[in-house]
């Protein structure tokens, strides 16, 4: 089983981390889904679970990672904010 830790989660998104890489995911409806974008081009994603995660994370460095969680969750506030 991969060893992934959710080091910081807002709403549906997460910021993982494992073997010294991060990534953000969103999670939804028991599936989770690699951000910003989906390489493969598909929206199925994959099982909410260590190696689901794993299998559909865009690693890259902390910085990185950090910056696209700070910047989804930012434009999440706003759209809510607007919606209600």
């Amino acid at each position: 089983m991969t060893q992934v830790s959710v080091v910081e989660e807002k709403g549906s998104f997460r910021l993982v981390a494992c073997d010294g890489r991060f990534a953000v995911v969103e999670a939804r409806a028991g599936r989770v889904f690699g951000l910003p974008d989906d390489a493969e081009g598909g929206r199925d994603g994959a099982s909410d679970s260590p190696d689901g995660i794993a299998s559909v994370a865009r690693w890259t460095g902390e910085d990185e990672a950090r910056a696209l969680m700070r910047d989804l969750s930012e434009r999440g506030d706003q759209l809510a904010r607007r919606i209600w």
